[in-house]
C-alpha cells in the first residue's frame, strides 16, 4: 500500500512538472505582411497557391455576444444576419446576387459566424483575374464594417429566420449545456450569453435599439 502511494505521488509530481513548462511560442509566419490602418484595424495578408487564382477575405471583428446586457440578448448574432440584407452599397439582396455572379455562393462561399467573443464575415473563392471583383469584395468588407442599412422591414424579416434557426438548434444536447452553463460559469456574463440569444429580446427590441449597439461595437 505504502509503495502505491509513493508510485501515485511520483505521478502526479511528473504530471505537475509537464503542465509546469513554459509552452514555447509559436513562430510568426514570415510570409504574412501585418499592418494597421488609420481606423485601427489589422490587416493580414499572405499568398497561397492554393487555390489557385483565387482569394478569401476574412474580416474578424472582436464583438460577440458577451457585449450584450440582459435586454440585448441575440442582438450581435442578430447582427450577423443582417449583414446580408442591405448596405450602403449592395442594397436588399444585392451583395449576394453580386457574389454569385463571381461564382461564390451563398452559405458555401459567403458566409459568417457569431461566438461569445467574436463575429467572423468571410467570402471565399472569388477569382483573382478579375481586379474589379477584388475591389468590390474590399467595398463589401467596408460596408459590414460600417455600411449596414439595417431597415425595419428588413429586421422585422429576419425575426422569423433567428425564430427558425433557433428552433432547429434546440436539441436535448443544446438544452442540457445551456441548463449547465451557469454552473460551469458562476457568477460570469460566460453562464448567461449563448449567442442565438433570447427569444423574448428578438421579437420585441426597438429598431433604433439595434442600430445603435450596431454603431456602438461594430463601426470603426
Amino acid at each position: 500500500m505504502k509503495f502505491r502511494k509513493l508510485l501515485a505521488f511520483a505521478f502526479a509530481l511528473v504530471a505537475i512538472s509537464s503542465q509546469a513548462q513554459a509552452i514555447p511560442d509559436v513562430p510568426a509566419d514570415t510570409a504574412i505582411r501585418v499592418g494597421k490602418l488609420a481606423n485601427g484595424l489589422t490587416y493580414y495578408v499572405r499568398y497561397n497557391n492554393y487555390p489557385e487564382h483565387h482569394v478569401n477575405f476574412y474580416i474578424a471583428q472582436r464583438v460577440g455576444s458577451i457585449q450584450e446586457e440582459e435586454s440585448q440578448r441575440g442582438l450581435a448574432h442578430f447582427l450577423e444576419h443582417m449583414a446580408f440584407n442591405g448596405s450602403e452599397n449592395y442594397a436588399g439582396n444585392g451583395l449576394v446576387d453580386y457574389t454569385r455572379t463571381l461564382g461564390v455562393e451563398f452559405g458555401r462561399d459567403l458566409n459568417a459566424y457569431t461566438s461569445v467573443d467574436q463575429t467572423v464575415y468571410n467570402i471565399n473563392d472569388v477569382p483573382s483575374t478579375r481586379q474589379s471583383a477584388l475591389d468590390s469584395c474590399l467595398l463589401i468588407i467596408k460596408d459590414w464594417s460600417n455600411g449596414l442599412l439595417l431597415e425595419d422591414e428588413e429586421i422585422d424579416k429576419e425575426r422569423g429566420v433567428i425564430h427558425e434557426e433557433w428552433r432547429l438548434r434546440s436539441t436535448a444536447s443544446q438544452r442540457l449545456l445551456e441548463r449547465n452553463l451557469e454552473k460551469l460559469y458562476p457568477g460570469s456574463k460566460y453562464g448567461k450569453r449563448m449567442p442565438i440569444g433570447l427569444m423574448s429580446v428578438i421579437d420585441n427590441f426597438k429598431y433604433e435599439e439595434h442600430r445603435n449597439y450596431y454603431k456602438k461595437w461594430s463601426t470603426p
